[in-house]
């Protein structure tokens, strides 16, 4: 089966785009503004959505290139809409950034495992949609992303 991918270019440099998915700060303001971010290979960040929360562990981070995480706790909270709460772990969200022919960056994203036979594939496959596409683009280009807020 078929990982969810997505691309979208960035009129700005790949070190800009890292700085963001690296960053507390970044990460706050296109993800979601309740998180807690580790900065080196093997520290864990956690991210949450309401009563919804993943905790990923660092695999990898190639300045200006590449950020891989491994989710390794997950609580998916949809009542009503989801039997399995922990379908995230195991899966990996990578990041990975290349020059453009125009002089931005192309982000290749893909969340590893996440696949269309998991139960919440479509509630993640709009979140990603959303969030990469919109809230992630608008951020670097217009300083202003459409993050999760609580409540």
């Amino acid at each position: 089966m078929k990982n969810y991918e997505c691309s979208v270019t960035f009129n700005t440099l790949s070190a800009t785009v890292y700085d963001v998915n690296t960053s507390p700060e970044g990460l706050r303001a296109w993800w979601t503004s309740n998180c807690g971010v580790g900065f080196e290979v093997g520290a864990k960040s956690t991210f949450c959505f309401g009563e919804t929360y993943n905790v990923m562990r660092i695999e990898k981070l190639v300045p200006g290139k590449e950020v891989r995480s491994k989710c390794i706790k997950q609580y998916h909270h949809a009542p009503g809409r989801l039997t399995k709460m922990d379908e995230w772990v195991g899966t990996f969200i990578v990041f990975r950034l290349t020059k453009n022919r125009q002089g931005g960056t192309d982000l290749i994203f893909e969340h590893e495992d996440l696949t269309a036979s998991l139960e919440c594939y479509e509630i993640c496959e709009k979140g990603w949609d959303h969030f990469l596409k919109v809230s992630l683009k608008e951020y670097v280009e217009k300083g202003r992303g459409k993050t999760y807020i609580d409540g």
